[in-house]
């Protein structure tokens, strides 16, 4: 006899084994969102008034505009009640009627898995993009999925062509959220980077070796033979150097890697000193008790090899996916602010995109270029550009990008986040880039730069990094330059600040400058702008295009950082990138100005207040905090 167990278990294994599934909430016949929990309210399949409860529901802690609902049924015979043969076919015309209450088509929501997926995605459609899955089958082979996106507040739903189970990026990918896709694909990764961190310090490894262990390991499973073969090795040192060889092993396929493999196969070696590869046995520092070695590096190379291996290689992910592993392995160590590391939000590294007007042709330059972040971003906007012309991608791997790091484990970093994406040639250097400055000029040519300079050397060498870079600008093209500074570099009133700033003006121009949110980088505390150049033509007569950009929608949240949680983001990015291309002034907002060197560099300075927006609230709070003050400081 069927049983419909048997089919939620299909669904239930499927997700589960999912790379993406720790970052969602996954609930079965119930929920305890009270805004779902109220529009299931008297939704019961049958014709009671009960409350509706599906088989299961996937929502995204990330962002409450969407989640995924699934209702099974055991046969094949109960996958839906329509009359028509062909479901795909004909969907249309049999919706068009069901809307219209002019069929009986697709009401039985209690015997048919379409008619109850549908049911229950027009409720949660009030509220919620909804991607509705129904189910039905005893075995692999004989299982039907039919699809649907039901758009929050639209009257019908649209079929989608797949008729089987997909993966939860597949599915997220349907709600054509660019902002709720990446800042999910961002916490994803942070929430596996946490969790390595975690087991790595139970094993007291090192903050700095962490990564370097992970990119090790995950540059490691490119090798089929090291990927099929791992867990039969039985010696820990055999494991270790089989873990080298396969990076060797990797970059020896590359004809182009010479110049850096064996820098990069130095720095991953190091690891090989660590307690995890020299001993048999180590102490787990949370139970006290002492471990196999050699099983715990096999469990380390399996969790990536499930859970991360198939994002750093994922064609969509278009950020550095080493450089999240980076902050959350350093996150606790106390040190990076004191190096004045500051690694940049993949939200910013896509937007220096959009204010560099990156085009398909153009070479990209980094000078300080860290994991590779920017790089990366770079690389996937272009990719995007040229959709699946191969010749064209090929030549953006190898000859369109380009970077400079002094750090050797940063530069490994960078090179192995751009090897993922098949850039086996990896034009970065390892070294300071004022001592390559010749060399990237007359080798590369670059018509676009962008650049997160380190912010412990000071203002002056910050914007000593920003003419190094234009001066590394094709003459002969429109180049432009992207940085994110301190705003201190924008404002401070320092004489060798004033002298480098007029001459930076003195051969290009300031196009635009933002003032960008105060916990950007948080929970590092600086406060930045962005910095617009075109390359190679002088500022004098010509007006500089200021932006106050505070609030991008992204707000902090417990143990996720700062995420768009209310999907605010693209909405502002599309009204910050409007004004920003058309240099529109708007009171508040932006303003345009004519600024030398001595002048401050930032909107705040000369912007009109925008009093409109000015409410009895905005009073009462400020009141409010004005008394606390008061209160705090035993002021009267």
């Amino acid at each position: 006899m069927a049983n419909e167990r048997i089919t939620e278990n299909f669904v239930r294994d499927h997700f589960k084994n999912d790379p993406h599934f720790t970052s969602i909430k996954w609930e079965e016949q119930k929920s305890t969102n009270k805004v779902i929990i109220d529009l299931l309210k008297g939704q019961s399949k049958g014709s009671g008034k009960g409350n509706g409860y599906p088989e299961f529901i996937i929502t995204f802690p990330t962002n409450t505009n969407y989640l995924i609902v699934v209702e099974c049924k055991a046969e094949v015979t109960q996958h839906k009640s329509t009359d028509y043969n062909n479901l795909y076919d004909d969907w249309n015309n049999i919706y068009s009627k069901l809307a219209k209450e002019e069929s009986s088509n697709l009401n039985n929501a209690k015997e048919y898995a379409v008619d109850g997926v549908l049911h229950y995605a027009k409720a949660l459609s009030k509220e919620y993009n909804v991607v509705a899955i129904a189910v039905s089958g005893q075995t692999k082979a004989e299982l039907l999925v039919t699809e649907f996106y039901w758009e929050k507040g639209k009257d019908k739903p649209t079929l989608q062509t797949d008729k089987q189970l997909l993966s939860i990026d597949d599915y997220i990918q349907l709600f054509k959220d660019q902002s709720f896709i990446q800042n999910f694909y961002t916490q994803d990764i942070v929430y596996k980077a946490r969790y390595l961190n975690e087991e790595f310090n139970n094993y007291s490894i090192p903050e700095f070796k962490r990564c370097t262990m992970t990119t090790a390991m995950l540059l490691a499973l490119i090798d089929d033979n090291f990927r099929d073969k791992y867990e039969n090795i039985a010696e820990i040192e055999e494991l270790g150097q089989s873990i080298i060889s396969a990076v060797n092993s990797v970059f020896d396929k590359e004809d182009d890697i010479v110049r850096s493999k064996t820098l990069i196969l130095r720095e991953l070696e190091t690891i090989l000193k660590e307690p995890l590869f020299t001993q048999n046995t180590i102490k787990n520092k949370k139970n006290k008790e002492n471990n196999q070695t050699l099983e715990i590096i096999k469990y380390f190379i399996s969790y990536l090899n499930k859970n991360v291996y198939p994002l750093v290689k994922h064609s969509n992910i278009g950020y550095d996916v080493l450089g999240k592993f980076y902050i959350e392995f350093i996150r606790y160590a106390g040190s990076e602010q004191k190096q004045g590391l500051v690694l940049t939000p993949s939200h910013v590294t896509e937007l220096f995109c959009d204010l560099a007007e990156l085009r398909e042709n153009d070479i990209v330059y980094d000078p300080c270029c860290g994991t590779g972040g920017f790089l990366v971003a770079a690389m996937q906007r272009m990719f995007k550009m040229v959709g699946s012309n191969q010749k064209k991608r090929e030549n953006i791997r190898k000859h369109q990008i380009c970077g400079c790091e002094l750090r050797t484990d940063m530069f490994t970093y960078a090179c192995a986040s751009m090897r993922f994406r098949g850039d086996g040639k990896s034009n970065i250097y390892n070294g300071s880039c004022f001592n390559y400055e010749k060399t990237i000029a007359d080798n590369h040519k670059p018509t676009v730069g962008v650049l997160n300079p380190p912010y412990d050397v000071g203002n002056v060498q910050q914007m000593e990094f920003i003419e190094h870079t234009l001066k590394t600008i094709d003459p002969k093209t429109k180049g432009r330059v992207v940085a994110i500074v301190q705003m201190s570099c924008a404002i401070k009133n320092e004489k060798e600040l004033h002298i480098i700033k007029n001459r930076l003006l003195a051969e290009h121009h300031l196009k635009a400058v933002i003032s960008m949110p105060d916990d950007l980088f948080y929970p590092v505390g600086v406060v930045t702008c962005i910095m617009v150049f075109e390359a190679n033509v002088p500022n004098k007569g010509r007006k500089t295009w200021f932006g106050y950009f505070k609030d991008d929608g992204f707000e902090k949240r417990k143990n996720l950082g700062r995420v768009d949680a209310r999907g605010r983001y693209q909405e502002l990015k599309d009204k910050l990138l409007s004004a920003f291309r058309n240099s529109d002034e708007i009171p508040g907002f932006s303003v345009r100005k004519e600024v030398a060197g001595d002048d401050e560099w930032c909107a705040e300075a000369y912007m009109e207040t925008d009093y409109s927006t000015l409410c009895d609230d905005d009073f009462i709070q400020t009141m409010r905090k004005y008394a606390s003050f008061l209160v705090a400081n035993e002021k009267e």
